[in-house]
């Protein structure tokens, strides 16, 4: 047997690529970008034939023969293996499955392998024997090629938010959705498993990795059967067929749609998925098929008067339809959208948007969320904040909610390209701790948390954070209550800017509290305001972890501020208030409070201040304390009036 290469990890197969994807637009003349990973797909399609058929002949030559890299880069020209690409994929053996039976060939019999340059040939056969087409399961490497190639957007998407899920994100979602339900504990040969929008088939392929693991007696080609992925694009269906028969799938059934959410070839599996895990397209109104808005507001009643929706709330409604009961999805959604007003509808409301009573619930549930870093998507071309749901099809078995942040995925973004992350990855050991808590484990584990299912009023983990839990508890138990005791929330007013009148925006306040208001004094912005009154409490929405508070004085009637405040009135003297704020276990709960995709322009609601548990006081502190708060912020103010008067003078 012949010796093999170890098998790259695949930061390291990433720097091969994008090498590799420098030649091929330089030399190889493959454009757009994804035309070049199908380049790649065809080579390895015939890499795998020639493993799995080592005699294979293309006219007087062995196909293992052809695809040599020193035989390749010698060559005058690349006929022979255009030849040889053509005999490969009119192979019945190594076609894909189509719905009702037969096969068909991976691409068109009349497609060609495009590369016309024999020295970018050779170096991409250099880099596939590297995937290990042997008794091994390969990376992913069309997977990890769209990775580099595309650096993010199908480039026939029209505008979707199309990004491959990195490799660390599929592993997790796996083992956590074969932790919520074991999807082979069923009758086949149906399939039990797979994914709507399955691109290049890297959740497929992680579906079929994970049922072996779990189950050794199984072999990957017994699977063949219980796994089903389908895409609008073509190319892509060739390249995750390509993917599985890599991992051993024959005739695997992936297949193209016109639509994921109306195709019939799904319809046949409506209620008998038992698990799906997904990452499908997203953005706002960029979905207009009336028949699939029209599916689609069964479950979203909220969006029947639109024509045009978000696409990634059609995959949700289209995932829970195709679900056994009891069956399992794990969808990743834009944080937007996870926490938006549609799933909270569907969720957490017993009236929905409609104004309708909302029995919903019954059909659909939460089992747990995962809140993924701004990085997790970086290397595709975004920063957008996402989140993972795990959806199960009828009431969950426990009140229980798993909740879960995960702050590094194993990859950052350093100097353009993607790079290991020193501080590690933080979903195996989350993925761990689910599986624990599944089993009975605590309540928190790590960065993993248990929270009663029937109180959630946000889709959304984000907030999830170990010293805020900490700093709640104890104040908790030490007697401490919820703002919400103390303040109400005033309605906010838009006004004209007025000369007379300071206007303090969020840079002119202080950690402390104090206002710098020369500055103040100054400020007339175009856009109006927001009005507070003397005594009245601002606290800024904007960015939590730089926690910005403070009273409007007394003598002074109106003031503007800018639309990042919060304004707040107080049941006892809003100075003592704003020292309560300002306390360390307060701040430590309010700091990883926020909504954005990127930590400074994290939003809170201004109703979210008072959720927060403040700590217990006296009677008698309240004045003492409110007094050296007003005190000292008065003496603060004076002292940088008489210092701007002297600098001045």
């Amino acid at each position: 047997m012949e010796a093999t290469e170890p098998v790259p990890d695949q930061i390291q197969l990433a720097d091969r690529l994008n090498n590799l994807h420098h030649l091929l637009y330089t030399r190889g003349g493959i454009r757009p970008s994804n035309a070049a990973v199908e380049e790649l797909s065809k080579l390895l399609l015939l890499k795998i034939a020639a493993h799995r058929d080592p005699h294979t002949r293309v006219g007087d030559k062995r196909l293992t023969d052809l695809l040599d890299p020193d035989t390749v880069r010698v060559m005058a020209d690349p006929q022979p293996l255009k030849e040889a690409f053509a005999v490969v994929n009119a192979l019945p053996e190594l076609g894909g499955q189509v719905p009702g039976g037969g096969t068909q060939s991976i691409w068109p019999r009349d497609e060609p392998l495009r590369i016309s340059r024999c020295d970018v040939l050779a170096e991409a056969l250099d880099i596939l024997p590297h995937t290990g087409t042997g008794a091994e399961p390969p990376h992913d490497i069309l997977g990890t090629a769209f990775d580099v190639f595309l650096r993010g957007r199908y480039e026939h998407a029209g505008g979707l938010g199309t990004y491959l899920t990195p490799d660390s994100v599929v592993k997790a979602m796996v083992k956590i959705g074969f932790d919520l339900i074991d999807p082979l504990d069923t009758e086949m040969p149906w399939p039990i498993m797979g994914d709507p929008c399955c691109g290049s088939g890297r959740f497929l392929i992680g579906l079929i990795e994970e049922a072996v693991s779990r189950n050794p007696d199984i072999r990957r080609e017994q699977l063949r059967q219980a796994v089903v992925g389908a895409d609008q694009s073509a190319a892509s269906v060739a390249m995750a067929r390509v993917n599985l028969l890599a991992y051993g799938i024959s005739s695997p059934e992936v297949f193209t749609v016109e639509d994921s959410i109306t195709a019939p070839p799904y319809d046949r599996l409506r209620g008998k998925m038992h698990l799906i895990l997904t990452n499908p397209p997203f953005g706002e109104s960029k979905y207009d098929s009336p028949s699939g808005i029209t599916r689609t507001t069964k479950f979203f009643r909220g969006l029947r008067s639109k024509e045009r929706i978000d696409p990634s709330l059609a995959f949700v409604a289209r995932c829970v339809d195709l679900l056994a009961p009891n069956g399992v999805a794990g969808i990743i959604l834009p944080d937007g959208v996870a926490d938006g007003p549609h799933m909270r509808e569907v969720l957490l409301e017993a009236t929905g948007l409609s104004g309708e009573a909302n029995d919903l619930s019954q059909e659909v549930s939460i089992d747990g969320i995962i809140s993924l870093p701004s990085a997790t998507f970086a290397p595709a071309g975004t920063t957008a904040k996402t989140s993972v749901l795990f959806l199960r099809k009828g009431a969950r078995q426990s009140n229980q909610v798993f909740l879960a942040r995960a702050d590094h995925v194993g990859h950052i973004m350093k100097k353009g390209t993607k790079a290991v992350d020193p501080n590690g990855n933080d979903l195996p050991s989350i993925a761990h701790n689910i599986g624990q808590l599944l089993e009975g484990g605590s309540k928190n584990e790590g960065k993993v948390v248990s929270v009663d299912g029937t109180r959630l009023t946000r889709i959304d983990a984000a907030t999830l954070d170990p010293e805020a839990l900490i700093a709640e508890r104890q104040l908790k138990a030490a007697g401490g209550k919820p703002f919400a005791t103390l303040l109400v929330t005033k309605r906010r007013h838009r006004t004209k800017v007025q000369e007379s009148v300071p206007f303090i925006s969020v840079l002119h306040v202080d950690e402390l509290g104090n206002v710098d208001w020369a500055k103040a004094n100054r400020y007339r912005p175009t856009t109006p305001g927001i009005m507070a009154r003397g005594e009245q409490i601002i606290v800024s929405l904007l960015n939590p972890a730089k926690f910005r508070a403070t009273v409007i004085p007394h003598d002074l009637d109106r003031v503007h501020c800018s639309a990042e405040f919060g304004i707040y009135e107080s049941s006892i003297n809003p100075y003592a208030t704003l020292a309560l704020l300002q306390h360390r276990l307060v701040r430590a709960q309010i700091a990883p409070l926020g909504r954005g995709t990127s930590s400074s322009r994290r939003r809170i609601d201004a109703d979210g201040v008072l959720e927060l548990i403040a700590p217990p006081y006296q009677e008698d502190w309240v004045d003492k304390t409110g007094r050296v708060v007003r005190d000292s912020l008065e003496v603060v103010a004076e002292a940088k009036s008489r210092l701007s008067v002297a600098y001045n003078s």
